[in-house]
């Protein structure tokens, strides 16, 4: 892993993934910081190794590290300290140094939860979560703290099974996901991004009108699935407002004061939109 960063005085913060150049994490951050006047730089950081990258940053002084795909699993291993709902997930995709090393937290699935909340009750709905990863498992446990009844599928069925037997939920094959009427649905794979090819089939007529349909993937903002949920009737839940809502409480989190939402949203929409139209152009 590279990292070039001049000598500065301002605290360090970073999102680190594989890949990580498309995130808008930066954006967000930065107008944060920017809005409670606070010096700070938020970088996006490419790794191929997570632990080798913990490494380099923490001798950059890093404070505070947001994570993504593929390695949240990978974070909760090096925390000294975990929250409750991190460990319960067993992912983390917040990091904060102390002196006595890394603390982490899980804000995916307040993220997930407050995302939704916004236009469905979760209390009593039934939800199928599509994955079984990292930010599958914060989702998942996101829903059953609001008392929602879930259901895991996932391409391969013993990945959905474990997940499932994990938290008490169920879970269906997915060569029986046409057979499932949902309330919610919440696609949580990395299918999608950037054009990366999806490795599972929904079924023709599976979405329909009285369903909730979110996607964790935000780039692009309309991802194929979401496409063929709204056109299906749905009411859809892009990405960005996920990425939003952890954001806050990752923000709240290093700094212990409250985040500027309002100033995080503009600018991950005007974010969103500016790479839209770069990707037009090009």
């Amino acid at each position: 892993m590279k990292v070039l960063v001049r000598s500065v005085q301002h605290d360090l913060y970073g999102v680190v993934g594989r890949p990580a150049r498309h995130s808008l994490s930066p954006a967000m951050m930065r107008a944060a910081f920017s809005t409670l006047g606070i010096d700070a730089c938020y970088l996006a950081l490419e790794a191929d190794d997570f632990g080798d990258a913990l490494d380099v940053l923490e001798r950059f002084g890093f404070r505070g590290l947001s994570v993504t795909v593929p390695f949240k699993q990978d974070a909760f291993t090096v925390c000294g300290r975990v929250d409750t709902s991190a460990r319960s997930i067993g992912a983390v995709n917040t990091l904060r140094r102390t002196e006595s090393g890394w603390e982490g937290r899980n804000t995916d699935w307040l993220g997930a939860v407050r995302a939704l909340e916004r236009v469905a009750s979760l209390r009593g709905a039934s939800a199928l979560v599509i994955g079984a990863g990292g930010a599958a498992r914060g989702v998942v446990y996101g829903l059953l703290e609001r008392g929602a009844q879930v259901l895991v599928v996932n391409r391969t069925d013993h990945r959905a099974r474990d997940l499932a037997e994990a938290f008490g939920c169920g879970w269906v094959p997915l060569s029986e996901l046409a057979l499932c009427r949902p309330n919610i649905v919440v696609h949580a794979t990395r299918a999608g991004m950037s054009g990366t090819p999806y490795d599972f089939t929904i079924p023709e007529g599976f979405f329909s009108p009285h369903m909730v349909v979110m996607d964790i993937v935000y780039s692009p903002l309309e991802t194929p699935l979401l496409y063929r949920a709204k056109v299906a009737g749905a009411r859809v839940v892009d990405g960005l407002e996920m990425l939003l809502y952890q954001g806050v409480e990752q923000l709240s989190w290093w700094l212990n004061r409250p985040a500027p939402e309002s100033a995080m949203r503009e600018a991950l929409r005007r974010a969103a939109a500016l790479a839209v139209r770069k990707v037009f152009h090009e």
